[in-house]
């Protein structure tokens, strides 16, 4: 999010109807944070997510699903980017960088009343772009990334015939939202 800062940003895990959270939060915010010095330095949240899940079946793997949030020049709070990934398969150390985008206005008018508003295009419900449906009626724009650094723990993957290539670390499960190198 080059040039903006007091960023924060919402997460929500989005799974299938067989998976379960043993343990952790589903939803979160993190912390409003300030660039460094420079314009051109990363917003780093360092914000750590654990979170444990159980399931038998692999349908509906979860994915980690990111909204960032930003102060507009009128002091409003605005959707700045949305943006999803999925947990990876195996265990091991990972980054990921989440391409971020925006929903815009379908009309001028609504570019206008949005303007003065404030109101500006946004998801009622955030998940909603970690499923398919209804997703090609929606116009958007690309705005950002995220980079997400996971550190997965995997237990009993083989039991139930997935193949499993474990590493030599014994870290929980953690998320750290941060910005791309």
């Amino acid at each position: 999010f080059p040039g903006l800062d007091n960023l924060y940003c919402k997460f929500n895990l989005h799974f299938g109807q067989d998976w379960t959270v043993i343990q952790g939060l589903e939803e979160g915010i993190t912390q409003i944070t300030n660039k460094a010095d420079g314009v051109n330095e990363p917003v780093v949240w360092n914000f750590p997510l654990d979170v444990t899940f159980k399931s038998s079946n692999a349908f509906g793997w979860p994915q980690l699903v990111l909204s960032v949030y930003g102060v507009d020049t009128f002091g409003r709070d605005v959707v700045l980017g949305y943006g999803t990934c999925y947990f990876p398969l195996a265990a091991g150390r990972y980054t990921q960088y989440v391409r971020m985008f925006v929903p815009m206005s379908s009309s001028v008018m609504q570019k206008v009343t949005a303007f003065f508003t404030g109101a500006k295009p946004e998801y009622v419900d955030p998940t909603f772009i970690a499923g398919g449906q209804g997703r090609e009626l929606t116009r958007v724009k690309s705005h950002g990334v995220v980079k997400v650094q996971m550190s997965i723990v995997t237990k009993d993957m083989v039991t139930f015939g997935f193949s499993s290539v474990q590493s030599s670390f014994t870290s929980p499960t953690m998320v750290t939202f941060g910005p791309p190198e």
